[in-house]
């Protein structure tokens, strides 16, 4: 399983809206800019995350994107789920019907073991404590 570039860039865009103070919205070119991404690309990730209610939009000459949630309650795991889906390793996890072994299936209670360790240790990271040792790193 590997974290795609829709996870890893819509993070460093949170994490760009979230060290910016106050909730003044910015504008995507200049957070492109900054994070040495395309605009075209951020403008694919930001459609869900205002669906999902984790960024909002304000139209206009001072417009832009800024964060919908307080950085300290939005989990990782909120983050990743909004761009990627489930974190779900393999389907028989989450939908046993899937398989007529799930029952039964060593496998399937190691992955969903796994699944849970990962889970639980998202949820436990939120975006302020990323965006905090982010700053610590640069102190």
């Amino acid at each position: 399983m590997k974290i795609s570039t829709r996870s890893r860039y819509g993070l460093r865009l949170l994490m760009d809206l979230a060290s910016r103070p106050g909730d003044k919205p910015v504008f995507l070119g200049d957070i492109a800019a900054r994070l040495a991404v395309s605009e075209k690309y951020l403008s694919k990730l930001v459609i869900p995350m205002r669906r999902a209610g984790l960024i909002r939009s304000v139209r206009g000459a001072y417009g832009g994107y800024a964060l919908a949630i307080q950085p300290a309650s939005l989990s990782l795991c909120q983050i990743i789920e909004c761009l990627e889906g489930s974190l779900s390793l393999v389907d028989c996890v989450e939908q046993p019907d899937c398989c007529e072994r799930a029952e039964d299936c060593t496998a399937r209670r190691i992955w969903g073991g796994l699944e849970k360790v990962m889970h639980d240790y998202c949820m436990a990271v939120s975006l302020a404590d990323l965006v905090g040792q982010e700053t610590a790193i640069r102190a």
